[in-house]
């Protein structure tokens, strides 16, 4: 059996047909910025977080830059983070002329540890940037409690978050902004690039509306340096029709976890992600902790079965950033996971079999 990490092939037989008829409606319009498909997907968007404003960009990376900017912090302000993360929740930091911070995580929910914040906390900190991963929100309400006795604001790096909740507060909504990314393999993905700035405060959402498109508040009339980031009417109409669809896909995401963790559970050797009571998750990532992890994953592959590391070397590690001066042992359980995390297949489509082949192959790794 050969089953990819990630495929929409499935998702593509359900509903491409739809897909293909408002690409088709874009196309005779002939209006493929700025057009009715992101205004509605806005407004959705707006609807479905139950936040005050979604505004949409061209990438997630985007989203963050333009909403730490939007904070007008002072130059070389230090913003507490994580460093198991992607990318561009620490470059965002340095992109807009900051120093990234890091704390490390805990190890049962891949999160920044809250606890572990206070200590960090200088005269220069002006900002926690707290980061979703794979299936739930980083504790918010203790981030923001911590934000609020400091003076300081949050940006939640929620791109991968779509659907989760905190308390029943969608993901990024109960942060003084957050972001979102429709990168092809999210929960909610379009064809290319897409992302998205979500915020209850009007004054950021006033500005990001504007340097999202070069700054300029009406054509040639530059009240900031923005930049070029705008979402794609195409895309827009893409996410629109995933958008009808994704609950249920939310669903099925969820269904395919809980057979996955029913026959890995007792295998020793692998530890499954656990939840806080306090979360709803929305299982965009599968990731276990196990053994001998490159070899399981090297066993997999020569078994036909997609995985992913998420991720192989954290912030603190990267040689862009040697220069803030960390060295490896600082952050001991982002940098066991980076070790010992290896993803697991997850996509719409996936079927009993596929889940109950990859969870045999798994076991019969760890007989040897």
């Amino acid at each position: 059996m050969t089953i990819p990490f990630f495929t929409n092939k499935y998702q593509e037989e359900r509903y491409g047909d739809q897909i293909l008829e408002i690409i088709k409606a874009i196309c005779k319009k002939g209006v493929f910025i700025m057009g009715e498909e992101v205004k509605r997907f806005e407004q959705r968007m707006a609807a479905f977080t139950n936040c005050k404003h979604a505004i949409g960009v061209a990438n997630g990376s985007d989203a963050l830059f333009l909403a730490l900017d939007a904070m007008h912090l002072p130059e070389g302000s230090e913003i507490i983070t994580t460093p198991f993360t992607f990318f561009a929740s620490t470059s965002c930091i340095i992109r807009n002329n900051h120093i990234p911070v890091f704390v490390d995580i805990d190890e049962k929910t891949y999160n920044i540890d809250v606890n572990k914040i206070e200590t960090k906390i200088t005269k220069k900190t002006k900002a926690l940037l707290p980061v979703d991963l794979f299936s739930q929100t980083a504790d918010i309400d203790g981030i923001n409690n911590l934000a609020k006795a400091h003076g300081l604001k949050v940006l939640e790096d929620s791109a991968e978050a779509f659907g989760m909740k905190w308390n029943g507060r969608h993901a990024g909504c109960e942060s003084d902004i957050g972001v979102l990314s429709f990168f092809p393999t999210k929960t909610l993905g379009c064809y290319g690039d897409g992302g998205m700035v979500i915020s209850n405060n009007d004054s950021y959402a006033e500005e990001i509306r504007i340097t999202r498109v070069h700054g300029a508040s009406k054509k040639y009339h530059h009240t900031f340096v923005g930049i070029n980031s705008r979402l794609d009417e195409l895309q827009a109409g893409v996410l629109n029709i995933k958008l009808d669809h994704v609950e249920e896909e939310i669903k099925e995401r969820a269904k395919i976890i809980s057979l996955y963790c029913e026959q890995l559970k007792d295998i020793p050797t692998i530890a499954l992600p656990a939840v806080s009571p306090n979360a709803t998750p929305v299982w965009y990532v599968f990731s276990i902790q196990c053994d001998r992890r490159n070899e399981l994953e090297a066993q997999l592959k020569a078994n036909g079965i997609g995985t992913s590391v998420y991720y192989p070397r954290a912030m603190h590690e990267q040689p862009c950033f040697a220069w803030l001066g960390y060295k490896k042992g600082d952050f001991p359980i982002a940098e066991k996971l980076c070790e010992s995390s290896l993803a697991l297949p997850v996509f719409i489509g996936m079927t009993d079999e596929m889940i109950t082949y990859i969870c045999e192959k798994i076991r019969d790794f760890y007989k040897h």
